[in-house]
């Protein structure tokens, strides 16, 4: 089999910009990588263009998603193209769940993402509480730019439901972030569980695929060795 393509998909509040650590380190070691621009304002929407990015793609993909690009992976993910999942601690919603179906699981006494009250049909994190809980392991700097940049998150996003997840048919790998402040690690884990996906835990926070790109490509690598040989 030849050599996959590995396929990126940002989550909620942010664009695909913050893939490029990631993304430098796949292509050092040899990996072509490309970058889904998702406008998240529905999963359905967010699905077909990532479905368009693969249909580009000659040969095997490893598709991977962070955050709410999980449940875009899931969704999209049943494309033939797709050789393998890798879940950045993200949704990993089953057929029939949203990520807003997941999130109303979270314990009440544990950390909440701090999402604000939608205005004009979309949702923004609060932007004194984005460093905290999204980018904990990120420089300050960062960290400001990334809650003064974000971009807005549909309500037909989190509230779309996953039609057939491909986790169900496609190997899986889930890259478990033991502090993230975001999605509880204990939710984290009983999604990768429960998909029998191959888990790897590092401690980081929910921005781990800006802070910390090496440990992301690692697991991307293992997967793409792993789908492909």
């Amino acid at each position: 089999m030849s050599s996959p393509t590995v396929v990126l998909v940002h989550g909620g509040f942010v664009d695909g910009s913050g893939w490029k650590g990631v993304y430098d380190e796949l292509k050092s070691t040899g990996l072509e990588a490309r970058i889904v621009q998702n406008p998240t304002k529905s999963l359905a929407d967010d699905a077909v263009v990532t479905r368009n990015v693969l249909d580009t793609v000659d040969g095997p993909v490893v598709l991977v998603g962070h955050s709410y690009g999980g449940a875009v992976i899931s969704e999209a993910g049943t494309h033939p193209n797709v050789a393998a999942l890798v879940y950045v601690t993200a949704f990993a919603p089953d057929t029939g769940e949203s990520v807003g179906s997941i999130i109303d699981t979270f314990p009440k006494d544990g950390p909440q993402p701090p999402i604000l009250p939608p205005v004009n049909g979309f949702l923004f994190l609060d932007r004194a509480k984005f460093a905290d809980s999204f980018a904990g392991d990120v420089s300050t700097e960062d960290a400001e730019f990334m809650a003064n940049s974000q971009v807005p998150w549909g309500l037909d996003a989190i509230s779309g439901t996953v039609t057939d997840a491909a986790w169900r048919s496609k190997p899986s790998w889930y890259l478990h972030v033991t502090d993230d402040r975001m999605i509880p690690p204990a939710q984290q884990l009983a999604m990768a569980e429960r998909s029998g996906a191959a888990i790897t835990d590092t401690p980081g926070s929910h921005a781990i695929y800006v802070s910390q790109p090496t440990i992301v490509a690692d697991l991307i690598r293992s997967a793409a060795h792993s789908a492909t040989d």
